[in-house]
C-alpha cells in the first residue's frame, strides 16, 4: 500500500513505471473539501517502481492559486488577454487564453519551454495555421490562427501538402523532426481561421488525454488583483424541465464589500437550481472575461458549485448544459448553472457531489452564500436566502410525452421520422413535431418540418429521414438535400437515399425540408482573362460560390498537376511557387457542392 496526503479540492495523478514498462496512470479526485489520506495498492515491488506523482491544477487551500513555473510566456510584448480560459462562446467553452498582439499581425513567437514539435493543423476556419509543442513534463502546447511558420518547418509542411494534393492538412510530426529550446522562434502571429481579429490563441494540454487545462495556472507574468463583478442570480423549478420555465431572477447589490438580493426570494416548489451570472477582470484591462470558480453553501454546508481547471474537447459542447440555453439563444445574458443538468457529464461540478437540486425541505428562508472566484483567488461573495411558499405549484407533465436524458427518442410518422440518442438531450423536453402544410413546388418535396424548439440545445448528432411527398424525377434523385434554418441561419446537408425516404444528421433544432439542387457552383477568376500575361504578378485568385451556403470541395491545377491554394472563406489564392516556372500555362478550378453538382472552368495565362 502507498499512503498519500493531499491537499483538499486537489486532483491527484500518479504514474508508475517498472522499467521499461508504464502502468496506467492512477487519477484520484479530492472533492470533499479536507485534507484527506489514499492508499493505492501496487501489485509489483515498489523498490523497483519510479513513481511520477504531479497534483494537477489544483494544489493548496482552496480558492489559492498555485502557480506553476514551467513555461514562459510566447510573446515578446506586455502580457495581456483578450479571453481567458473557460469563457461561453455557442455551442463550447473557451479552451485556452487569446493573447493580446497588439492588434498587429505577423510579431514573432517563441516557444515557452523545450520539447519537440508535435502536429501541424491547417484549416479555412477553426484555428487556421496551428503548431503544437510537446515538452517532457507531459503537457502539450498549442498556437493557433498563426500566419506562419519558422523556414524550416514550413518548408516542410508545403512538401506534405503537395505530397498530399490538399491545403487543409492534420500532419503528425515525428518526435526527433523538429525539436525546440525556451525562447526558440517557431513562428508568426496572425489572423487565419475562424478569427475575428489578430491575436494567439494559445493552450495548454495534457498530452496522453489531450484535455485542455488552464493555463493561467502557470506563472505568466499577468497581473490580476481584480475580484470578478456579480450581476444576478436565477432560481429555477427542478420539478420542472429547464426548457420549459422562466426562472425568478434577481439583480445582485453590493454593499459593505459583498453583494446580496434584499429579502427572501419567494418560489413555489421544494427543489431548485441556481445559476449565476457573473464576470471577472484584470488589472489595467478593461475587457470582461469568464470567470474561474465557484461555490455555493447553504449555512456552512457545500451544496454545490463548479471549477473550470481542465475540459476536454469531448466535454466542451457540455457548455450548453452549463448554461440557460433557451434565454442566451432569446438575447438574454449567461447564466451558469451551480449544479449540473442531469444530462450534463461534463466533470465540472465536483463541488456539487452528483446533485442536481436543492431541497427546500422547510418553508423557512433558506440561508445561501456564493463565493466566486478568479484564478489569481480575488473573492467575490453574495449572500441570499430562498423561501418556499407553503403551496407548490409544479406543472403536471405526461411522462409517456417527453424524452428524458438516458433514454432514446423516435418520432415516426407518415411523413417523417427523427431519432435521437441516449445523449441528445440535457434535460427533459416534450418530443414535437409542427408541419407547415406548404404546397410542394419547385425544388421543394416536402412540407416544412419544425422539430421540437429551436431553443432546446443537443449534444448528439441525430438523424432526420423525410419521405418525399411527390414523385422526384430521375434527374434529381442523387441530388437531395435536407435544409435546415434554426434562428434564421441556414445549413444544407447531403441527402442519404433510404428506403423510401432521405436522411441526414444534424445538431440542432429547427425547420427541415427535402429539396433537391441541380445548380452547380459558379467560379470567378479576379482580374484573370483567357490568354492574359500575369509576369507582374505575384499570385492568382478565384472564387467559388454557390444556392446553397457550402461548397464541399475545390481542387486546383495548372497543367494537370495540384497546387496549393490558401483559402479564406469562398476566396482561394495561390502565391506562385517554383511548380509555375515562365511560359504558358492552363489553370483549371473544379469545385462541387453538397448536393453533388459539379463544375470545371480552365483559363490559359503567360507568365
Amino acid at each position: 500500500m502507498l499512503d498519500l496526503r493531499v491537499r483538499s479540492g486537489s486532483f491527484l495523478r500518479l504514474r508508475c513505471s517498472h522499467g521499461r514498462t508504464a502502468y496506467p496512470a492512477i487519477q484520484h479526485p479530492c472533492p470533499n473539501f479536507a485534507s484527506m489520506q489514499i492508499s493505492v495498492p501496487l501489485r509489483i515491488q515498489t523498490s523497483l517502481i519510479l513513481f511520477s506523482i504531479q497534483v494537477l491544477i489544483s494544489s493548496g487551500s482552496l480558492g489559492q492559486t498555485a502557480r506553476l513555473p514551467f513555461f514562459t510566456y510566447p510573446l515578446k510584448v506586455e502580457p495581456r488577454l483578450n479571453a481567458n480560459f473557460g469563457e461561453m462562446r455557442p455551442n463550447h467553452f473557451h479552451m485556452g487564453l487569446d493573447l493580446f498582439t497588439l492588434r498587429r499581425e505577423n510579431l514573432p513567437m517563441y516557444a515557452p519551454a523545450d520539447g519537440h514539435v508535435s502536429r501541424i493543423k491547417i484549416e479555412a476556419g477553426g484555428f487556421g495555421n496551428a503548431l503544437y509543442i510537446d515538452h517532457p513534463n507531459g503537457a502539450t502546447t498549442l498556437y493557433a490562427h498563426m500566419n506562419g511558420f519558422a523556414e524550416e518547418l514550413d518548408r516542410w509542411v508545403d512538401e506534405m501538402q503537395y505530397q498530399q494534393e490538399s491545403w487543409a492538412v492534420d500532419l503528425p510530426v515525428p518526435p526527433g523532426r523538429f525539436p525546440v529550446k525556451r525562447g526558440q522562434f517557431i513562428g508568426w502571429s496572425g489572423n487565419t481561421g475562424a478569427s475575428a481579429g489578430p491575436h494567439v490563441h494559445f493552450e495548454i494540454r495534457e498530452t496522453a488525454t489531450e484535455k485542455c487545462l488552464n493555463p493561467l495556472r502557470y506563472d505568466f507574468p499577468i497581473p490580476d488583483n481584480v475580484p470578478p463583478d456579480l450581476f444576478r442570480i436565477a432560481v429555477y423549478d427542478r420539478n420542472r424541465s429547464i426548457y420549459d420555465q422562466a426562472p425568478v431572477m434577481h439583480a445582485l447589490r453590493k454593499a459593505s464589500g459583498d453583494w446580496s438580493v434584499p429579502g427572501p426570494i419567494k418560489v413555489t416548489t421544494d427543489k431548485i437550481n441556481i445559476a449565476v451570472q457573473a464576470t471577472d477582470r484584470m488589472s489595467g484591462i478593461p475587457n470582461a472575461n469568464g470567470i474561474f470558480e465557484t461555490r455555493l453553501y447553504e449555512g456552512d454546508r457545500l451544496v454545490g458549485g463548479f471549477r473550470l481547471d481542465s475540459i476536454g474537447y469531448d466535454e466542451t459542447r457540455y457548455l450548453n448544459a452549463h448554461i440557460d440555453h433557451p434565454r442566451r439563444t432569446s438575447g438574454g445574458p449567461w447564466l451558469q448553472f451551480l449544479l449540473p443538468l442531469p444530462g450534463d457529464r461534463s466533470a465540472i461540478y465536483a463541488y456539487a457531489g452528483g446533485r442536481h437540486f436543492i431541497s427546500l425541505t422547510e418553508a423557512r428562508p433558506h440561508d445561501f452564500r456564493l463565493e466566486v472566484f478568479d484564478v489569481a483567488g480575488n473573492k467575490s461573495v453574495a449572500r441570499f436566502s430562498v423561501q418556499r411558499l407553503q403551496r407548490i405549484d409544479s406543472l403536471p407533465q405526461r411522462y409517456e410525452e417527453r424524452l428524458h436524458p438516458g433514454q432514446y427518442g423516435i418520432i415516426d410518422t407518415d411523413e417523417l421520422q427523427v431519432v435521437l440518442s441516449d445523449r441528445a438531450l440535457y434535460d427533459s423536453a416534450r418530443l414535437e413535431v409542427r408541419k407547415t402544410e406548404a404546397a410542394s413546388v419547385g425544388s421543394s418535396y416536402s412540407p416544412l418540418f419544425e422539430i421540437m424548439r429551436q431553443t432546446i440545445p443537443v449534444h448528439d448528432y441525430f438523424t432526420v429521414r423525410i419521405r418525399p411527398n411527390r414523385p422526384i424525377p430521375p434527374e434529381a434523385v442523387d441530388h437531395m438535400v435536407i435544409s435546415k434554418v434554426t434562428r434564421g441561419v441556414r445549413q444544407v446537408r447531403k441527402a442519404t437515399r433510404e428506403k423510401d425516404g432521405y436522411m441526414a444528421s444534424y445538431r440542432d433544432f429547427g425547420s427541415f425540408r427535402l429539396e433537391s439542387d441541380l445548380t452547380p457552383p459558379s467560379i470567378s477568376f479576379y482580374g484573370l482573362q483567357d490568354g492574359a500575361h500575369v509576369a507582374s504578378r505575384s499570385s492568382l485568385v478565384f472564387s467559388t460560390s454557390d444556392n446553397n451556403p457550402s461548397i464541399r470541395s475545390v481542387r486546383a491545377e495548372i497543367d494537370g498537376s495540384w497546387i496549393k491554394c490558401v483559402r479564406r472563406g469562398n476566396t482561394f489564392t495561390y502565391r506562385f511557387d517554383r511548380r509555375c516556372p515562365p511560359g504558358r500555362h492552363v489553370l483549371t478550378v473544379m469545385a462541387e457542392d453538397e448536393a453533388g453538382n459539379k463544375t470545371t472552368r480552365s483559363v490559359v495565362f503567360h507568365r
